[in-house]
């Protein structure tokens, strides 16, 4: 799943996982609010593994999205790991996502191939 505000963005990191075939369904939304209800909403088996979540958006940006899925149940929370994928290079933002439990990466957009076999072999370990 990609979380991001900015449509090129999208395209752009769509683009990159589909060649690496990083999921079989890859999700698209432009909006924390509607990736949040469709987390809340759907069956446990159509949840994403992983969720791109950019921080910079209008009205529920990454911090709310994550506060907000931290109240989510465990079984959700544990079938979708969170990557953080943003333009960001504020050291704070930094800090304030590493202490979250539910995100295992921060990563600077865009994606490259790098970037996707890490996220890879991270979720090899989980």
């Amino acid at each position: 799943m990609l979380v991001d505000d900015n449509e090129i963005d999208i395209f752009i990191n769509q683009k990159i996982l589909e060649f690496n075939r990083f999921a079989k369904k890859l999700l698209t939304f432009n909006s924390g609010r509607t990736a949040l209800d469709y987390l809340g909403s759907s069956a446990l088996e159509d949840l994403p593994e992983v969720i791109f979540l950019d921080l910079n958006m209008p009205v529920i940006d990454g911090f709310r999205f994550l506060y907000e899925f931290s109240k989510f149940p465990e079984k959700i929370k544990k079938k979708s790991s969170i990557v953080i994928l943003t333009s960001s290079d504020n050291l704070r933002d930094k800090e304030k996502v590493k202490v979250n439990v539910d995100v295992i990466q921060f990563l600077s957009k865009p994606l490259n191939d790098q970037k996707v076999d890490k996220i890879r072999m991270m979720l090899q370990k989980v």
